[in-house]
Protein backbone atom coordinates (compact mmCIF):
# COMPACT_ATOMS: atom_id res chain seq x y z
CA UNK A 1 0.00 0.00 0.00
CA UNK A 2 1.56 3.71 -0.80
CA UNK A 3 1.47 6.18 1.81
CA UNK A 4 -0.61 8.99 1.54
CA UNK A 5 1.34 11.98 0.57
CA UNK A 6 2.05 14.76 2.96
CA UNK A 7 0.39 18.11 2.45
CA UNK A 8 1.90 21.62 3.22
CA UNK A 9 -0.13 24.72 3.34
CA UNK A 10 1.51 27.88 2.84
CA UNK A 11 0.16 30.92 3.94
CA UNK A 12 0.96 34.20 2.34
CA UNK A 13 0.23 37.80 2.59
CA UNK A 14 -0.03 39.78 -1.15
CA UNK A 15 1.28 43.28 -1.46
CA UNK A 16 -0.08 44.93 -4.83
CA UNK A 17 -0.96 48.06 -6.62
CA UNK A 18 -4.54 47.01 -7.17
CA UNK A 19 -7.17 44.40 -6.62
CA UNK A 20 -5.85 40.70 -7.89
CA UNK A 21 -9.03 38.52 -8.47
CA UNK A 22 -8.63 34.41 -7.60
CA UNK A 23 -8.45 33.48 -11.11
CA UNK A 24 -5.57 36.04 -12.42
CA UNK A 25 -3.60 34.92 -9.03
CA UNK A 26 -4.19 31.34 -10.23
CA UNK A 27 -3.45 31.70 -13.65
CA UNK A 28 -0.17 33.71 -12.69
CA UNK A 29 1.43 30.94 -10.52
CA UNK A 30 0.75 28.04 -12.93
CA UNK A 31 2.22 30.10 -15.50
CA UNK A 32 5.46 31.05 -13.46
CA UNK A 33 5.60 27.34 -12.32
CA UNK A 34 5.64 25.61 -16.00
CA UNK A 35 8.09 28.35 -16.88
CA UNK A 36 10.35 27.42 -14.29
CA UNK A 37 9.60 23.81 -14.08
CA UNK A 38 8.27 22.24 -16.88
CA UNK A 39 4.91 20.32 -17.28
CA UNK A 40 6.68 17.72 -15.35
CA UNK A 41 7.53 19.39 -12.46
CA UNK A 42 4.20 21.56 -12.01
CA UNK A 43 2.49 18.19 -12.55
CA UNK A 44 4.36 17.35 -9.13
CA UNK A 45 3.38 19.86 -7.11
CA UNK A 46 -0.19 19.10 -6.12
CA UNK A 47 -1.28 22.99 -6.05
CA UNK A 48 -4.44 24.05 -4.92
CA UNK A 49 -5.27 27.32 -3.63
CA UNK A 50 -7.45 27.06 -0.19
CA UNK A 51 -8.12 30.35 0.24
CA UNK A 52 -8.03 33.59 -0.88
CA UNK A 53 -9.44 37.13 0.55
CA UNK A 54 -8.70 39.88 -2.34
CA UNK A 55 -5.55 41.59 -1.89
CA UNK A 56 -5.25 40.35 1.57
CA UNK A 57 -3.93 36.40 2.46
CA UNK A 58 -4.14 33.06 0.78
CA UNK A 59 -3.66 29.72 1.40
CA UNK A 60 -2.00 27.13 -0.97
CA UNK A 61 -1.89 23.18 -0.45
CA UNK A 62 1.31 21.27 -1.66
CA UNK A 63 2.84 18.47 -1.17
CA UNK A 64 5.87 18.53 0.92
CA UNK A 65 8.21 17.53 -1.88
CA UNK A 66 7.36 20.40 -3.83
CA UNK A 67 7.54 22.86 -0.95
CA UNK A 68 10.55 24.68 -2.16
CA UNK A 69 9.69 24.96 -6.21
CA UNK A 70 6.07 26.62 -4.70
CA UNK A 71 8.06 28.93 -2.57
CA UNK A 72 10.14 30.05 -5.10
CA UNK A 73 7.81 30.46 -7.77
CA UNK A 74 5.90 32.97 -5.36
CA UNK A 75 8.75 34.73 -5.27
CA UNK A 76 9.96 35.61 -8.75
CA UNK A 77 6.21 36.87 -9.57
CA UNK A 78 6.42 40.84 -9.37
CA UNK A 79 3.58 41.54 -11.82
CA UNK A 80 -0.11 40.19 -12.07
CA UNK A 81 -1.99 41.23 -15.30
CA UNK A 82 0.09 44.32 -15.53
CA UNK A 83 -0.43 45.13 -11.59
CA UNK A 84 2.73 45.24 -9.43
CA UNK A 85 2.70 42.79 -6.61
CA UNK A 86 4.73 41.41 -3.93
CA UNK A 87 4.28 37.77 -2.44
CA UNK A 88 5.34 37.53 1.05
CA UNK A 89 5.68 33.90 2.54
CA UNK A 90 4.04 34.52 6.41
CA UNK A 91 4.13 30.53 7.54
CA UNK A 92 4.21 26.69 6.73
CA UNK A 93 2.42 24.14 8.40
CA UNK A 94 0.82 20.94 8.15
CA UNK A 95 -2.33 21.13 8.61
CA UNK A 96 -4.65 24.80 8.06
CA UNK A 97 -5.75 24.89 11.70
CA UNK A 98 -2.11 25.20 12.95
CA UNK A 99 -1.40 27.39 10.44
CA UNK A 100 -3.85 30.05 11.19
CA UNK A 101 -3.35 29.88 15.17
CA UNK A 102 0.20 30.36 14.53
CA UNK A 103 0.41 33.09 11.54
CA UNK A 104 -3.06 34.98 11.22
CA UNK A 105 -2.95 36.97 14.26
CA UNK A 106 0.03 38.65 12.38
CA UNK A 107 -1.59 39.06 8.83
CA UNK A 108 -4.84 40.80 11.20
CA UNK A 109 -2.35 43.32 12.71
CA UNK A 110 -0.42 44.47 10.27
CA UNK A 111 -3.91 45.13 8.45
CA UNK A 112 -5.13 47.76 11.17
Amino acid sequence: MEAKERQRYILFKIISEGIIEEKALIRAVWRHLLQLYGDFGTSQTGLWLTEYENNSYGIIRTNVQALPMVRATLAIIRQIEGKNCLFVVQGVSGTIKSLKKKHMSKIKIESQ
